[in-house]
């Protein structure tokens, strides 16, 4: 049975989608995730789901801090995701739970 995307929505109220699906090379470059305009349809963040682990934690507190702060610049997003990546991976061993597929367990 597949798994339900992930969906939350930004300070504004704005729904996103979260899927582990690599971003398109030709739009995104070598990107390991890209976070969509608030203003699209259905604006989705994508992550690639080929990284280690300590990356996946960066690309994804990335991919959201843009999803809330659209109008901050990629360097400000770009810090602020390393160092609280950095700090959850480094400091506090923060790691992915990995779960039995098969009975839901952990």
């Amino acid at each position: 049975m597949p798994k339900r995307p992930f969906k939350f929505k930004n300070a504004e109220g704005v729904e996103y989608e979260v899927l582990f699906r690599k971003p398109n090379k030709s739009h995104h470059g070598e990107a390991d995730g890209v976070c969509y305009d608030p203003n699209d349809k259905s604006p989705k963040i994508h992550i690639s789901p080929y990284l280690t682990l300590q990356s996946e934690l960066n690309t994804c507190i990335h991919e959201f801090a843009h999803a809330f702060f659209w109008d901050k610049s990629e360097q400000d997003v770009y810090s602020f995701a390393n160092a609280l990546s950095r700090f959850l991976y480094t400091e506090r061993r923060w790691r992915r739970i990995k779960r039995d597929r098969s009975r839901g367990k952990k």
